[in-house]
Formats: C-alpha cells, structure tokens, sequence
C-alpha cells in the first residue's frame, strides 16, 4: 500500500546504529541494510536502514520494486520503502550531532568517501561477500568472499534467534535476493555456495506457492527488463564508485549487452558523451561500463570512458587496460588466491581482453564471459600499487 517516507527522528533514549550496504544500491545491498537495521532495532537501538542514492533513483531498480511490493513492506506512490532513509534525505548536521552513534556495513566492507566524512571511527559490524576486509580491526566482521549473496549472511542472524521470529517481509526480502544472486543456484553459473543453500532452505517458508524457479524467473525478468531506461539511467542502475591514485572512477555494471546500449546511444560518439556528462555532473573521472554477455560473441564488452583522455584519468584507463592485457602473468600472489579468480579460471586464462577497434572513437574491448565486478575491481585497486 503507499505511504509517506517515515521521517528520520532520533530517539535521545536509544544509541542510534546506521546500516548502510554499497554505494551501487543493488537489491543486495538495499536489503540487507534494511534487514539488519530492523535486526538491531530495540528498546536499546534505533536501528537507521540507509541507501547511498537519492530516493528518485530506488524506481530504477526493478526487481527491488517488486520485492518490497511483494513483501508487503509501506512503500510511496514511486514504490520506494518509506522506512528505507535515502541518502539526500538525511539532516547530517543532525547526525554529526550524535555522539554515540554507530555504523554497520553491509555487502562492502569499506566506507565509500561519503559515508567515511560521517562515520569515521565508528565502523561496529562487517557483513560481506566481497574481496578485502581488514579496513577497521576492531569491528566485528562477517566476510566469506566466495558467497554468491550477502543476504546469506543477514539471515544467518534471524536464524540464530530463530527462524519462527523472523517477519514475513524480511524473510521474503532476504529469500528473494539470495534466489537472485545465486542465480537460483544453477550449477552452470556457480554462484551459490552450500552456506548460501542452507540460509536458502531456512528460507523456504517465505518463498511463494509459485515455486522458486516461477519466483525466480519473474524477480530476473523484472531486474533485467530496462527497455524503459535512459543510456544515462543505465549507468546509474548499478554503480559503485571506487578511488585509485585519487581520483573517483565509476565503476558501472550495465543491464543490456553493448550493440543494444550503443544503438539505444545513437552510437559509440554520443554514449561517450553521456558517460562524460554523467562524470562531470557526478566529479567522476571515469566511468568504466561492463556490459553483459552479447549472444552472438560469447563475450562480456568493456568500455572506459576518461574525462579528460589527456589528464591523469587518460593515463589511469590505459594503465587498467594494460594489466587486463597482461593477465595472468601479471596476477599478485594475493589475487592468484582469491576464491572468485580462481572460480572464473582467471588464474589460468586471464581476463581475455581483445580491442573493439569498430568501436572507435570509444576505448572498447570484449573482455571474458565469467569476468564480473567483483573481480574487475580488485585488479583495478591494484592499479594504485603501481
């Protein structure tokens, strides 16, 4: 049913603790930080569920919009959660103020710059399933890397307590995204773990009479159906902005393989001004797309898109493309080891990155099938070792 957006007051008589997932604001993310926030939430705890995106941009994310519907959870009349805080909502004079307060990270497991100016010093709890960890020794931590989903890990704790007390909204919250990131646990895609199975089977009360594989098929549907979206919007959908050598690069895993967004561009020139417009406008200094496998390659595409190809931002593309080029003989030990490097036979074959020179003015390339985010990412952290 609609509702208003639940006004963040803060109660004086309770510690106030701010759960906050990855700055791309996937279904994993937005759920997990909503589960947790309501996990904490007592007669101790206010318990604050934050999204690292205005609220405008929640409607972007379809299969999101159709598990908080599902769910039964108070959304607006846009479909947004309106007990889910937004970050251009948030009164963060009023949040400096408090003194006690406290911050979980949830499907990351270090702060992006927005949040650090905030929170710094006051990291609590660490749930993830990505690569890294160790950013605050004194926190406690919940990291398992080769998990296909971080809401494995939020159900865990309801399970602890019981399953029985769990709300049906979580439940179905948390079922539906594990059923998303593990691809239903298709063994051709090899996602799911065994610990993402059980939290899966624990699960199962919440999932509908139409079965997991029905369920599943129409949650899929809803995320990867953005015929309605913008170029621009595209970009936005699924974004995490990382630092390397100090500059903001974006980092933008897109929902339509590369000819569709390029022919929904008008073309290599004008998505290259978009992906420009977008970083001028966002104080990015590239913005990195990994497209989804074209079905008539085989292969992912990447494309890399400096500000300036002069400056700094130009050097720090051709560098990434270089060690992308590179692999496997130039793997450190450390990402030799990574569960999810060796799962996608990166170790053995590299991320195959080949030049799109027909992509031209664009700096493009098809890269692996099995390459994801999650793995382009740490080579690309690597880069400000060098």
């Amino acid at each position: 049913m609609a509702a208003r957006a639940t006004p963040l007051t803060f109660d004086s008589g309770r510690k106030q603790i701010f759960v906050v997932g990855n700055e791309a604001a996937d279904a994993d993310s937005l759920v997990t930080a909503y589960a947790i926030a309501a996990f904490l939430d007592s007669s101790e705890v206010q318990g604050v569920a934050l999204a690292q995106i205005p609220r405008e941009e929640f409607r972007l994310r379809g299969d999101s919009l159709q598990l908080f519907k599902e769910a039964g959870s108070e959304v607006l009349e846009d479909g947004s959660p309106g007990k889910l805080h937004f970050w251009d909502e948030i009164d963060w004079k009023a949040v400096d103020g408090l003194d006690s307060r406290r911050l979980v990270l949830t499907d990351h497991n270090k702060m992006t710059a927005q949040v650090a100016r905030h929170f710094e010093g006051r990291v609590q709890w660490v749930l993830d399933h990505h690569a890294g960890g160790g950013s605050y020794p004194d926190a406690k931590s919940d990291i398992d890397e080769s998990l296909g989903s971080a809401s494995s890990l939020a159900a865990e704790q309801f399970m602890a307590r019981g399953i029985d007390g769990m709300p049906l909204e979580l439940g179905v919250l948390l079922a539906g995204v594990i059923l998303l990131d593990t691809r239903n646990f298709d063994p051709k895609e090899n996602k799911g773990t065994p610990r993402d199975r059980a939290a899966m089977d624990r699960l199962a009360a919440f999932v509908p009479k139409i079965g997991h594989d029905a369920w599943y098929k129409q949650l899929m549907h809803a995320r990867k159906d953005v015929s309605h979206l913008s170029v621009r919007e595209l970009m936005l959908l699924d974004t995490k902005v990382v630092t390397l050598r100090g500059l903001q690069v974006a980092f933008a895993s897109m929902m339509s393989a590369m000819p569709e967004v390029m022919s929904k561009a008008s073309g290599c020139e004008a998505f290259k001004e978009t992906a420009r417009s977008l970083a001028r406008d966002r104080g990015y200094k590239a913005v990195v797309c990994l497209f989804p496998k074209d079905k008539a390659t085989g292969k992912k595409g990447l494309a890399l898109v400096p500000l300036e190809s002069s400056e700094a931002e130009g050097v720090l593309c051709s560098d990434l493309v270089k060690e992308l080029l590179g692999t496997p003989g130039n793997l450190p030990q450390e990402l030799r080891e990574n569960v999810l490097y060796q799962t996608q036979g990166l170790v053995e074959t590299g991320f195959q990155l080949e030049h799109m020179p027909d992509l031209e003015p664009l700096e493009a390339y098809s890269i692996k099938a099995d390459v994801s985010r999650k793995t382009l990412l740490p080579l690309a952290m690597n880069l400000s070792k060098i």
